[in-house]
């Protein structure tokens, strides 16, 4: 049990990105003020397997802490089948990376996930855009996406 209260509507924060590039780490100071919600490792191998999930009261968030992008091909299916899951259930989908350059994997990945998200939810969709009455693109129903860069010259804000 997360601990969310019955009576109000909660918003889904999730993060994504490659083994080791900080996603457990930049949820637990960002949005739980350091306190290791989600297990991290100074390890480059991965130290989150699956989904797991916290509730952050004060914002009435889910957050999601999926495991990393990088791993054995024959868990590739798996691991998109699992992401689209959590996309699905997303508000707000990060991608956190730590590179000099945003790279061809990063581009694919949100784009083989557009794709899938749409071609499985295209019918939610339309019917969502019906009974709201809106008039836009099904593309702009899904979760806000947000690119989280860290390179080796970042600097903290406030420093």
């Amino acid at each position: 049990k997360l601990g969310c209260s019955g009576g109000r509507g909660v918003k889904v924060l999730s993060i994504f990105g490659n083994t080791g590039d900080g996603k457990s780490h930049t949820l637990n100071h960002v949005l739980f003020s350091g306190e290791e919600v989600f297990a991290t490792s100074p390890s480059p191998s991965s130290c989150t397997v699956g989904v797991w999930a916290a509730y952050e009261p004060q914002l009435n968030l889910i957050v999601l802490d999926t495991e990393g992008l990088l791993g054995a091909a024959s868990q590739q299916n798996r691991r998109m089948r699992l992401l689209l899951k959590v996309l699905a259930l997303s508000d707000v989908a990060i991608y956190r990376t730590r590179a000099e350059r945003l790279h061809n994997d990063m581009f694919q990945f949100l784009g083989s996930a557009s794709a899938a998200y749409l071609k499985h939810f295209t019918p939610e969709l339309r019917a969502l855009s019906s009974r709201c009455g809106l008039d836009v693109p099904l593309s702009s129903l899904g979760p806000a996406v947000i690119v989280f860069q860290e390179t080796i010259r970042t600097q903290l804000l406030g420093q």
